[in-house]
């Protein structure tokens, strides 16, 4: 599969998709976090969307220095939760994910980790999306750092995303509003593992 067939970020996509006209819950101009003015312009919105239900979507810009904001998380919220996908070809790869915004993502086999940060965006993404983030990180990192190690790191997430790599995708979904959608999927209730990482306790 190539890794350019989905798209890593799907939010607007499935936003286009609703089912009916989206419904404005609130909208306030509030102080950015990045410049301080009170300028950002935020909406939140509920959508009906196909194959997940209610979805919110809150989108804010900063007129003053045009810091953006995005997130997106499950409307009918649910108890926090680990949410557990062994991947072992194409079919789980093409999962479709709601990240929300204050979500970890894990690939404990690879130590690899997703931590948010407080203004971290929230997506509509599926698990090659996933990957193809953590790619576009290493790739980042690689300007500076080992370049041997930065390869072999980038060659195993390039034959992931190919399928050619079985792993474990982990969202540790500490606010219960995330989703992955497929079979094999797996819930259970947030364990260490989740609870060391989550920042923004």
């Amino acid at each position: 599969m190539e890794a350019s067939s989905y798209s890593r970020d799907l939010t607007d996509k499935f936003a286009e998709q609703a089912l009916e006209e989206p419904q404005l819950l609130f909208r306030e101009t509030i102080r950015c976090p990045s410049c301080g003015s009170v300028s950002l312009a935020l909406e939140t919105y509920l959508y009906k969307v196909p194959h997940f239900g209610n979805i919110i979507i809150d989108r804010g810009i900063c007129a003053s220095c045009g810091f953006k904001y995005r997130d997106v998380r499950v409307a009918e919220t649910d108890k926090p939760k680990k949410i557990i996908v062994r991947v072992e070809g194409e079919q789980e790869l093409r999962y479709l994910v709601v990240k929300p915004s204050s979500a970890s993502i894990l690939i404990p086999e690879k130590g690899y980790e997703s931590i948010p940060g407080p203004y971290s965006p929230g997506y509509i993404t599926t698990v090659e999306g996933i990957l193809s983030s953590f790619l576009e990180a290493v790739k980042i990192a690689c300007r500076d750092s080992d370049q041997a190690q930065c390869k072999e790191h980038a060659e195993w997430l390039s034959r992931a995303i190919e399928g050619l790599e079985s792993f474990t995708l982990v969202m540790c979904d500490y606010e219960g509003t995330g989703k992955i959608l497929g079979e094999k999927v797996v819930i259970k209730n947030l364990d260490r593992e989740c609870k060391l990482r989550n920042k923004l306790k």
